[in-house]
Parts: structure tokens; sequence; C-alpha cells
């Protein structure tokens, strides 16, 4: 009875909370980001091992099945389903519109600047696993 009680209580607080799935919610509400940055450094301020895939050559830019209007699969939404079988909540995967500074670090930028995938990860176990198979 208790298990019940708690399942309408969490499918409760889903549904006030205006996610449709936990994914979503645990996403946007991660305490580990800090949303109003201007730096990629601080905005993944729980994260501390960050890789930046810069070349649009890359797998995760790629087309990798197209069924046709709205049937489109790119490598990146392979490799986020990749993580989420292999690393449970330890990770995190943003499109940021950024540019590189004089010091070679990324500035959040929403007018200029260019679209690069970020996965963001606080075990380094899990980062090299991710560098080894995606790198």
């Amino acid at each position: 009875m208790r298990a019940v009680i708690r399942g309408v209580r969490a499918t409760r607080k889903l549904k006030k909370s205006g996610y449709k799935t936990w994914t979503r919610y645990r996403h946007n509400r991660d305490p580990d980001v800090q949303k109003y940055a201007n730096h990629l450094d601080d905005f993944y301020k729980g994260y501390p091992y960050v890789y930046a895939i810069k070349d649009y050559n890359h797998y995760a830019y790629q087309v990798v099945r197209d069924y046709g209007p709205g049937g489109t699969t790119y490598g990146h939404e392979v490799m986020e389903s990749w993580c989420g079988e292999k690393i449970r909540w330890n990770y995190r995967v943003d499109i940021h519109r950024v540019w590189q500074n004089r010091d070679g670090k990324y500035e959040l930028n929403d007018i200029g600047g260019s679209d690069i995938i970020f996965y963001a990860f606080k075990n380094e176990k899990d980062f090299t696993h991710f560098l080894l198979r995606w790198a």
C-alpha cells in the first residue's frame, strides 16, 4: 500500500512540474549546473570532466538513419542512448552556442558563435569509458 501511495505522489509531482518524463525533470532541475553562467566552466560546476565535440565530421553530427519526415536519427542521439545504458545519472549532454575567447575557454553566447555538443561527466571512470568508445 505504501508503494502505491509513493507512486501516486511521484506521478502528481511530475504532472505539477510540467515535464512529461523524469529524465527531462532531472535534466532541467540539475543542481550541479549553473543555468545563468557566462562561461562553460561555470555552467558545469558539478561536472569536472567535459568533452566538447568541435569537429563537425565527428560521428555525433552525422545522420545515422533517415526514415523520412520526423524520422531522422543523428549520431549524438545514439551516443546519448549509449550513455543512458552504461552511465546512469552521472552524465549530461547539451548543445550550446559558444565561442572561444583569447584564453581558449568557451563562453556561452546566444547571438554569435557555433553550436557544439558537450558531454559532461561526474566520474573520471565514466569519462574515460566514453572517450574510449566515442572519441
